[in-house]
């Protein structure tokens, strides 16, 4: 009984998972895993605030749960906290399976208690039967190394104090201890993928080689360690290859990307937090020299431009152009990319804004009234899709004043006849 507890003391120090004497928000089911790790961290000196969530789904034996909690913190003097949810009807209005709707419900609910009771940490009973269940469910369903690494002893807020126990040792130590606890009788089904790998996989596994869950457990620690210098690795490879550009678009360079050992992998690192899965990394990497190829994922695209992979920002910058008539004699014209100057005589339309449309023309200050097709100019320019799209353009009406922060036109020119000036300034916010 005391060996379990110093395991779980020690597991706690060795992961920095508390602070002695820390309050800590436990989730308290009534079920022998969250019953074991209440106790002990009871036992073990920690301020325990238990949080049972109602979920109002099986029943009696929801209401027999509750009352078994709340008899059970009353014994240990346990503060206890319940909460009451109509799970059905979230699931259905969220669009959301009712396994989903349940974790999302109880750990914003254990979130809330945490900040009203200022605790430290949010403690689930996890064990070490159920990382090694995780490792085979995530390995089914297709995972890369972090997938295999299994549940972690701290993510975020969540901490996991009873990872290096095993299903039987919680049971013993309840056993030894006097501890009562609920059962829920869905575990016992063979009706969910975990349940399928708890009650059929595992003990098939086990009749090949006893030590097998030990051994899936020892190998998640390897992977974990090599996880760990996988993220420096990619990290440094992703210094290497990305540019975060001022108006938010992302800039991968290609030919540093093709010198790292996994392309692939570095392109998983940086774009898969933005949606794009396995299989448009791959046709990315296979389009590297289709400049103008275009992917989207949730709503952004991603571009293959000369020797860039360009992200699309969410969030591009404003231009505003504030303007001025100045008479000639008080003008001193720079050559800054900002300003613009306009014989005002020569202005026959309302000086407006607006973005590049198809067929657009302009006489570039230099060209004595040659016309040219905006897409042309902007592609001389070496400016990507995205750049083009979003240029402003300083409209006289119909025609194009500025390509702002690129070119004037010829024919607003300011020349030897000019009398009044239209000084215009663009502005970025």
């Amino acid at each position: 009984m005391r060996q379990t507890r110093e395991k779980v003391a020690n597991f706690i120090r060795e992961n920095q998972l508390l602070q002695q004497g820390a309050r800590v928000v436990v989730g308290l089911s009534g079920g022998p895993d969250s019953v074991c790790l209440a106790w002990m961290l009871h036992k073990l000196g920690y301020e325990v605030v238990a949080v049972h969530c109602n979920f109002h789904l099986r029943g009696d034996e929801s209401m027999r749960d509750e009352r078994f909690v709340e008899t059970w913190c009353r014994k240990m003097g346990v503060t206890y906290r319940k909460v009451d949810f109509d799970t059905e009807r979230v699931a259905k209005e969220q669009k959301m399976s009712i396994e989903m709707a349940a974790r999302e419900l109880r750990y914003d609910e254990f979130r809330k208690v945490m900040k009203e009771t200022d605790a430290e940490a949010i403690a689930v009973g996890h064990h070490e039967d159920d990382n090694a269940e995780t490792l085979l469910l995530n390995l089914t369903r297709g995972t890369g190394i972090r997938g295999l690494c299994g549940m972690q002893s701290k993510q975020g807020d969540v901490i996991r104090p009873l990872l290096c126990l095993s299903r039987k040792e919680i049971l013993e130590e309840l056993e030894k201890t006097g501890q009562s606890y609920v059962t829920d009788h869905t575990n016992l089904e063979d009706a969910y993928a975990r349940n399928k790998v708890r009650l059929d996989i595992m003990p098939l596994l086990e009749s090949i080689n006893q030590g097998a869950r030990g051994n899936i457990t020892s190998t998640m620690e390897n992977l974990n360690e090599a996880w760990k210098v996988y993220q420096q690795a990619i990290q440094t490879a992703a210094k290497e290859c990305c540019c975060p550009k001022e108006n938010g678009e992302l800039h991968i360079s290609i030919h540093p990307l093709l010198q790292q050992p996994s392309p692939i992998s570095v392109l998983h690192a940086v774009l898969a937090p933005w949606g794009f899965n396995k299989q448009q990394l791959k046709s990315i990497l296979s389009s590297l020299t289709e400049s103008g190829r275009l992917f989207e994922a949730n709503g952004r695209r991603l571009l293959i431009d000369r020797e860039n992979i360009i992200l699309e920002s969410l969030n591009y910058p404003t231009v505003e152009i504030h303007k001025e008539v100045v008479p000639i004699t008080q003008v001193h014209i720079l050559k800054d990319p900002h300003f613009a100057y306009f014989d005002a005589d020569k202005l026959h339309g309302e000086l407006t804004l607006r973005t590049p449309q198809t067929g657009d023309t302009f006489a570039p200050f230099g060209m004595h009234g040659k016309r040219k097709l905006l897409s042309d100019f902007l592609t001389d320019q070496k400016l990507c899709l995205f750049e083009k799209e979003r240029q402003p353009l300083l409209m006289n009406g119909n025609e194009i004043a500025w390509v702002v922060g690129r070119r004037s036109s010829e024919l607003y020119r300011v020349d030897a006849h000019t009398q009044r000036v239209v000084v215009a300034k663009a502005s970025v916010r």
